[in-house]
């Protein structure tokens, strides 16, 4: 089974093959979305663009679903390793920070210590 894990919130979930990351993160209590999101989520269709995360390492290549099209309309202007959970599909085990747009206490160094542990 895949595992997510959440560098903000310190955490790893296991989920299912081709299970939707915003479904897995929302069921974890995990939380995806700053105030606007929270005010107004499209709830899960591409609209809103709320629910972008960061993909901070792939397990494997194909780790994730590609990109669709909501996907490159929307986040044209974001950087290439953001997704809109709502669009991806978790394959394999992945890093993952929510909210990129806001900053992480120790980021680089908290990122480089979630790649550095092993996934299982």
């Amino acid at each position: 089974m895949p595992i997510i894990r959440f560098v903000r919130e310190e955490r790893d979930v296991e989920c299912q093959s081709g299970e939707n990351l915003r479904e897995v993160a929302l069921r974890e209590g995990m939380q995806l979305y700053g105030l606007k999101g929270q005010l107004g989520n499209c709830g899960g269709c591409g609209q809103c663009i709320t629910c972008f995360v960061a993909i901070e390492g792939e397990k494997s290549p194909g780790a994730l679903s590609p990109r669709t099209a909501v996907e490159e309309a929307k986040l044209k202007r974001r950087p290439d390793h953001w997704r809109l959970a709502c669009q991806t599909l978790v394959n394999s085990s992945v890093i993952v920070l929510t909210r990129p747009q806001v900053s992480l206490v120790n980021g680089k160094a908290r990122l480089e210590e979630a790649r550095g542990q092993q996934l299982s």
